[in-house]
């Protein structure tokens, strides 16, 4: 009875400890079901866990040590709300976990997070330029574009004060992907970052830079460096229940068509290494939101036109792929929403038979805590 007394008295102290350095629990449960239809495969009906939003939980905390400089931590664990299990085995806080100093200069932070022109971690300046918010199977942009998921770990990253709603941010990883560094600095891939956005009284606009600096990797030692642009903009009109969003990105040398699209009509060798020049290709996208009362009718038309430079003689060098997406968001509360969305994605090319082409429908149910 003893000790049951002191481990309570342990645990209360440490959390009253916790709320006065400013520290808070929160987290996402997203929950429903979908229904996937592949153009040359077959028909799949699931509960789904993460169709909008990744379910995790996290801690988030910050102090203020004095006028000018504070400290503030974030420590993000993603589950399957499905069934309870961890996001990614043998891993607790995969999704992010930072420690930063922060001030009127801006903040400088290090550990595992998302690239500002990314759809996720805290530092996130993307998922807000498109109207699937970089949500669901090919709804979202992740559709046509690359490293919209990415978090990259042991990065070091600044974030500038903002000057007249603009702001930027810079980012460097010592490892990328990889969850350890190499004992040889060379042999690690670094992954660099940069992105400019700017936010006004009815418009916001984006632009970013990525880059995979493969050195004496032993994965990619023979490749040439992987670069993404992206660039993006959301305007609502003055006066009205609509946002209107465009954007458009560009890459070299990818290992990969787009975030959802890992076809096996690419070869072993541009997934793992091996050869000189991976994809190269552009996309595009424009979409709508429309408010009407609690809801948000969504809608999104993308497409990527790309070529693989060394294909085998015989095999399809180009590839396009066309996606059209409608949703709908109903907004019990600012924490709870309902969801209903259907997005339908076909290729050309390198990418006619490939199983990413498919009609993917979600309706389920998303609350943040």
């Amino acid at each position: 009875m003893f000790k049951k007394t002191i481990v309570a008295l342990a645990f209360l102290s440490t959390f009253s400890a916790a709320q006065a350095a400013d520290v808070s629990v929160y987290g996402v449960i997203d929950t429903g079901f979908t229904y996937t239809h592949v153009k040359h495969g077959s028909d799949n009906f699931e509960m789904s866990s993460g169709n909008y939003a990744g379910p995790r939980f996290g801690l988030k905390g910050s102090e203020q040590i004095s006028d000018n400089l504070g400290v503030k931590y974030i420590l993000e664990a993603g589950f399957r709300s499905d069934s309870g299990a961890l996001a990614e085995a043998g891993t607790l806080f995969n999704r992010e976990t930072q420690i930063a100093l922060f001030g009127d200069w801006g903040t400088f932070g290090m550990g595992r997070v998302g690239a500002f022109s990314s759809g996720s971690s805290s530092l996130s300046w993307y998922w807000d330029m498109e109207p699937f918010e970089t949500g669901y199977n090919d709804a979202g942009i992740q559709a046509t574009q690359i490293n919209v998921w990415r978090l990259n770990s042991n990065t070091l990253y600044y974030v500038s004060p903002s000057i007249a709603g603009a702001k930027l941010g810079v980012q460097y990883s010592l490892s990328g992907v990889s969850a350890t560094e190499s004992g040889e600095w060379s042999k690690d891939t670094h992954w660099v970052n940069a992105a400019l956005r700017w936010d006004g009284e009815n418009a916001r606009v984006l632009a970013g830079f990525e880059g995979d600096l493969y050195g004496n990797n032993e994965n990619y030692k023979d490749d040439r460096n992987t670069y993404s642009y992206k660039v993006a903009a959301a305007w609502q009109p003055a006066g009205t229940p609509a946002t209107l969003y465009l954007g458009a990105s560009y890459y070299k040398n990818s290992r990969q068509y787009a975030q959802s699209a890992w076809s096996q009509a690419i070869p072993d060798a541009v997934q793992t290494g091996g050869t000189a020049k991976g994809l190269d290709a552009w996309s595009g996208f424009a979409g709508v939101k429309y408010t009407v009362g609690q809801g948000d009718v969504l809608a999104m038309f993308q497409y990527l036109d790309g070529d693989y430079s060394d294909a085998a003689a015989g095999e399809d060098k180009d590839y396009k792929r066309y996606v059209a997406s409608l949703g709908y968001h109903y907004h019990f509360s600012n924490r709870t929403m309902a969801y209903l969305i259907a997005s339908y994605a076909d290729g050309k090319g390198r990418l006619d038979d490939s199983e990413d082409n498919r009609l993917s429908t979600h309706i389920g149910l998303s609350h943040f805590f």
